[in-house]
């Protein structure tokens, strides 16, 4: 979580660019983070853009996450609210030319420009300048990488057109807003939680308002115990604090799972059906 302390420290050495602390921008990163932090769904993702947007200009962004194998499979495709929609090249050409692209092939590090990988003339030369970016007015991109599986890629971009390119102060503002916008695109891009039996009761107890020895008490195991299975839900969820994983799991909470009862002698065979909101379609 960033604080005060953490984003002085970083910006009161210079950095390769020599910035220094901006008292005013450091009030805008952290209202970022506290903006990035309250998403939670995936239709709360363009709030997250926007807090973005009035951080680092540009004139197109947007969330991607896709998968490379078996075959190409898109997951999400979320534009701002604040800037151009995005105008996709022919799927064709991506597919054929996407481990040239600096930030969508994810080989050059989580904040990578453009002008970081190829010059100008360069640029200049590729199928990403001539069928994508060009024809729609843009000139420089910067992207935001994120955690994914090997076989996929969740990344943010940010476009501009011609005329001053993303800078250090752009890079910087990203690195520290990076584990934010990671958790909170991994709590959006993630299907509902199932928890286990036992982290479900010790966040029921945690919604009563119980502390971790309480807990561990009223269900009659170590307090080191019921820090682990709450860990294991927080990195399961992209949760942050005890706020977060109580939002995040309310449902699970409230709508357990199908109950399944194995047939023995004399019963019978029961499943308790609840109802389950479905992602919308289309």
């Amino acid at each position: 979580m960033i604080g005060r302390g953490t984003l002085w420290r970083a910006w009161v050495q210079p950095s390769r660019g020599g910035l220094v602390l901006d008292e005013r921008l450091l009030g805008k990163v952290l209202d970022a983070a506290a903006e990035v932090d309250r998403v939670a769904a995936l239709d709360e993702v363009p709030h997250l853009l926007t807090a973005l947007s009035e951080l680092v200009r540009c004139d197109v962004l947007f969330w991607n996450r896709y998968a490379f194998r078996p075959q190409l499979q898109e997951f999400a495709l979320v534009d701002a609210t604040t800037t151009r929609p995005v105008v996709r090249a022919p799927l064709d050409g991506w597919l054929a030319h996407l481990g040239e692209h600096p930030i969508m092939s994810g080989r050059h590090g989580p904040v990578v420009t453009l002008s970081d990988v190829l010059n100008p003339p360069e640029l200049e030369r590729t199928w990403l300048f001539q069928e994508a970016l060009k024809p729609v007015g843009l000139r420089h991109e910067m992207g935001l990488e994120l955690s994914h599986p090997s076989d996929e890629m969740s990344v943010v971009v940010f476009s501009r057109g011609p005329g001053r390119d993303f800078g250090e102060r752009d890079r910087l503002l990203l690195r520290l807003l990076r584990p934010h916008v990671d958790a909170a695109l991994r709590r959006a891009g993630r299907p509902r939680p199932r928890l286990t039996g036992r982290e479900r009761g010790v966040l029921l107890l945690v919604r009563e308002g119980l502390t971790d020895a309480q807990v561990a008490r009223r269900l009659g195991i170590a307090e080191a115990t019921v820090g682990k299975h709450l860990e294991h839900v927080y990195a399961r969820v992209g949760a942050r604090s005890r706020v977060q994983v109580l939002a995040l799991c309310a449902d699970e909470l409230d709508h357990p799972p199908p109950t399944r009862v194995a047939p023995g002698r004399g019963a019978v065979a029961a499943t308790i059906s609840l109802p389950y909101p479905r992602a919308a379609s289309g």
